[in-house]
């Protein structure tokens, strides 16, 4: 079963921060080991089954919102996925199996929190692409290829650092009271794959690494989530309002200050 690793404040030091693991699909046991009401607020991350996970997302969230909400906690973020615009993603659940999932739980805590009539408060961030998907290694060669095989020139594609979802989630954690009954779309940068190409080529002085063509649309149809996915970048596509979300994270990254962010493997 998946673990779900969370931090919570020690009782008797001030500031400290304890981890505790537990069963995403059965929650109850280290919310009961904690006072009722001492957790204030919790950040919600779940697994599509083809990244190993034995649950559906619902499985490994619903239980999680339903335990929390008993404890006593007052705001819950969950972290989603973009679906063509803050106001169509709550009607577009699309045909991509794990955005499906994500749109079944935005419902499901955006109507519990109808229904329990103010004893919890909500933020839904919807993050586009992961500009990690460029890391140096394999996988950054091959999702270029399943890029140039599956969009036309023309397509933008949105990208978002897992440093700038990590922010948002902070932002919505500590200031529940101004993210409340907010979803938001989450991205950084917007390129065509002609525009990445050279924009890696400026920064980093090499090619952006990209596996043969066939091996990409292989990929595309073997993993049919993938693929489907894919063909969404194509006919919908994220409509995240960048400008808007740097209002809010000043130094949110594009893809060049990414390359650039030692962390990333590919600053000089």
């Amino acid at each position: 079963m998946p673990k779900q690793t969370e931090q919570r404040s020690s009782p008797s030091h001030k500031g400290v921060l304890e981890l505790a693991e537990s069963d995403n699909s059965k929650p109850k046991p280290v919310f009961n080991s904690l006072p009722k009401g001492s957790v204030n607020s919790i950040f919600i991350v779940t697994t599509p089954a083809m990244g190993g996970s034995k649950l559906t997302e619902e499985e490994q969230a619903l239980p999680l919102v339903d335990a929390a909400v008993e404890h006593g906690v007052k705001h819950i973020v969950f972290n989603s996925v973009e679906r063509g615009g803050d106001g169509r993603s709550w009607e577009n659940p699309t045909s991509v199996p794990h955005f499906l999932a994500k749109h079944n739980i935005e419902i499901y805590l955006r109507d519990k929190a109808e229904k329990e009539q103010g004893k919890f408060t909500w933020t839904i961030l919807r993050p586009v692409a992961f500009l990690e998907n460029f890391k140096p290694g394999m996988f950054c060669a091959v999702f270029t290829a399943m890029w140039a095989s599956a969009l036309s020139a023309e397509t933008k594609l949105q990208l978002i650092s897992v440093r700038d979802i990590g922010k948002f989630g902070a932002i919505a954690l500590t200031e529940p009271a101004k993210w409340s009954k907010k979803a938001v779309g989450l991205a950084g940068d917007e390129l065509t794959l002609d525009e990445a190409r050279a924009k890696f080529d400026s920064v980093t002085g090499k090619k952006l690494p990209q596996a043969w063509g066939t091996f990409g649309k292989a990929m595309l149809w073997a993993i049919k989530e993938v693929g489907t996915m894919f063909q969404f970048f194509e006919d919908d596509g994220y409509h995240v309002d960048i400008e808007a979300r740097r209002r809010d994270v000043p130094d949110l990254q594009n893809f060049a200050a990414w390359l650039k962010a030692p962390s990333n493997g590919w600053a000089n």
